[in-house]
This record gives C-alpha cells, sequence and structure tokens, in this order.
C-alpha cells in the first residue's frame, strides 16, 4: 500500500453527451443527483467498512507493508511515462489529462494545508492511545 495508481475511490457514470443533452432537464437532473447520491454512498460504505476489514485481515495473518519510498517513484515514473504517450497521441486524453493535472495541483496545495495536518495529528493521536 497505497494504491499509487489511484488515492481513492470513487464511482463514475458515463453518458454519452449528445444523447444526455436530448434528455429534458428534469431527467438530466435526476441522471446528476442519483450519480452523485451513489458516489457518495460507496464512499461512505468504503470508509465505514474499510477498518473492519484491515482488522479481520490482520487478525488472520496478513502483513501490511508499505511500498517503499523506490517502487512508489518508479510506479509514479512508469506512470507519467505512459500519460506523456497518451497525451502526444491522443488529443481526448490530453484534453482530460490537462484537467486532471490542473485540478491536482490545485487540490494538493489545499490538502496540505487542511486535510494533511489534521490527518496526521489525529494519527499522532490514535497511535498514542487518546483515540
Amino acid at each position: 500500500y497505497p494504491g499509487w495508481w489511484e488515492g481513492g475511490p470513487t464511482v463514475h457514470f458515463m453518458f454519452n453527451k449528445a444523447k444526455f443533452e436530448e434528455l429534458p432537464p428534469t431527467y438530466q437532473s435526476l441522471l446528476k443527483s442519483v450519480s452523485q447520491g451513489v458516489d457518495a454512498d460507496m464512499l461512505q460504505k468504503y470508509d465505514y467498512k474499510n477498518p473492519a476489514a484491515i482488522k479481520s485481515l490482520v487478525a488472520n495473518g496478513a502483513q501490511l507493508r508499505p511500498f517503499s519510498p523506490e517502487i512508489l517513484e518508479a510506479c509514479f515514473n512508469a506512470a507519467n511515462e505512459v500519460y506523456a504517450e497518451m497525451e502526444a497521441t491522443n488529443p481526448a486524453f490530453a484534453k482530460l489529462w490537462q484537467s486532471i493535472k490542473a485540478f491536482r495541483s490545485e487540490y494538493y496545495t489545499w490538502a496540505q494545508v487542511a486535510e494533511y495536518n489534521y490527518d496526521t495529528f489525529m494519527m499522532l493521536q490514535q497511535n498514542a492511545g487518546k483515540l
């Protein structure tokens, strides 16, 4: 762990844009709402069930071993080589990849300020037996 290829879970819903836009506005709204609800439901179950799953795995002999920084770096670099090749040859991928990279850069700036410090503090509290 971690799964370097997927920092967290999400559900993807893909529609033919032209066909989606042909739908009445109420149906479009319904699909958007249901998609958001399904993703939120999945994430809630993921966060709720995984702690028990990890405890069960460890209780049954599984050993949790993080990937070394060298392995993570090699995977990251290899993935980015593939992304660069795809970006150079696939305009649709290039458009999507540029959007992902821009969002990721902005998100990690925010996460360092908000999420990372809080999560690190709380993990230290847990390790100290305070939770």
